[in-house]
């Protein structure tokens, strides 16, 4: 049984008419004075595995890349896989030949030593304070427990009350081609919108989903119209990676966002995976794109500045800091990247 086998389920009509329900009485009590009121929302199965597992797994793959959205920021026929360093710790290529470690909640101390692989050029990695020269700010939620209503910004409660009430949420196989094909037509529509990665024709986008179904603790949620012809407005993967949930790639489309399927997406997942034990959230690194932030923010996650190690073999440092200005800035932390104009 692979690992989505048991996740092929959907909320039944009951379900939805139940949180229906209960969304509406939560809207009427958010107009009072008597503070938040958070329902009992419903939650989706959302597999789970460990590190170990996941990187041998990516380590196996022919169409994807360690997380999702990276498939379309390299090239297909560069694949990088994880790497196991001699202490068993599991590195990913943030970019390539530059390596970072996939659990980042768990510092690093005697950082003189670490080497994760010679032909690497470059890596990084959170350690204890005296012996980092560079910071990461990645969004986290640091304690999921007890998360809902109450832990995201007011304006945004109604927003997400609104976006569960309206649409429907289902775990859908990913291999499933006309699933894929459908998610497909969003991710394109997704990508004109943003002007971010790129698009994907049919075959290139189906192998990486079909491949998808077979990644351990991959999950991949569908939020669809309630009536109408249940169209699929947005999907999201999420990755659950020993006690972390990691939003992975989310896309909505363009003509379709009007129920807030975002919101209701990546809400109900950090409700479903703090429910279900996950004690932390993560959502990539801080952009300089102040509107996505703000939509991290007002979903409870915070740009978290870990103190990190940052070694660059000679004399990579040195063509950075002449030739990659910008990334030298934020490979060390520097705050003047996210001021500065975009090149």
């Amino acid at each position: 049984m692979n690992a989505q086998s048991e996740m092929n389920v959907q909320m039944s009509d009951g379900d939805r008419s139940a949180m229906s329900h209960e969304m509406q009485k939560a809207d009427d009590s958010s107009s009072s004075n008597s503070g938040v009121v958070d329902t009992e929302f419903h939650s989706l199965p959302l597999a789970k595995t460990t590190i170990d597992a996941y990187c041998r797994a990516v380590c196996t793959v022919q169409h994807n890349e360690f997380w999702w959205y990276y498939n379309g920021l390299t090239r297909r026929f560069r694949r990088q896989k994880p790497i196991q360093d001699s202490t068993g710790r599991w590195w990913w290529m943030v970019k390539p030949y530059f390596a970072w470690p996939v659990d980042f909640f768990r510092p690093i101390t005697n950082a003189a030593s670490v080497r994760p692989r010679p032909m690497l050029l470059g890596w990084q990695f959170p350690t204890i304070e005296a012996e980092s020269n560079s910071i990461v700010r990645q969004n986290v939620i640091s304690d999921l427990h007890g998360y809902g209503l109450d832990r995201i910004d007011r304006d945004k409660r109604r927003a997400v009350r609104r976006a569960l009430r309206e649409l429907r949420y289902e775990v859908v196989r990913p291999d499933d081609a006309a699933i894929a094909e459908e998610a497909r037509v969003v991710w394109n529509s997704h990508v004109q919108r943003t002007g971010w990665n790129r698009t994907m024709g049919a075959e290139e986008f189906g192998q990486s989903w079909a491949e998808l179904a077979q990644m351990p603790g991959s999950t991949v949620i569908a939020a669809r119209e309630s009536g109408g012809r249940g169209l699929l407005c947005a999907w999201m993967i999420a990755r659950v990676l020993d006690e972390t949930i990691y939003i992975d790639a989310i896309a909505s489309h363009s003509d379709r966002v009007s129920g807030r399927p975002n919101d209701g997406l990546i809400f109900l997942a950090l409700r479903s995976a703090a429910q279900a034990g996950a004690i932390r959230a993560h959502y990539s690194l801080l952009s300089r794109i102040e509107s996505l932030e703000a939509f991290k923010r007002s979903l409870g996650f915070t740009p978290h500045p870990f103190a990190c190690k940052l070694h660059l073999r000679r004399p990579i440092g040195a063509i950075l800091h002449f030739l990659r200005p910008e990334l030298y800035k934020r490979l060390q932390g520097d705050e003047e990247w996210r001021a500065s104009t975009e090149r």
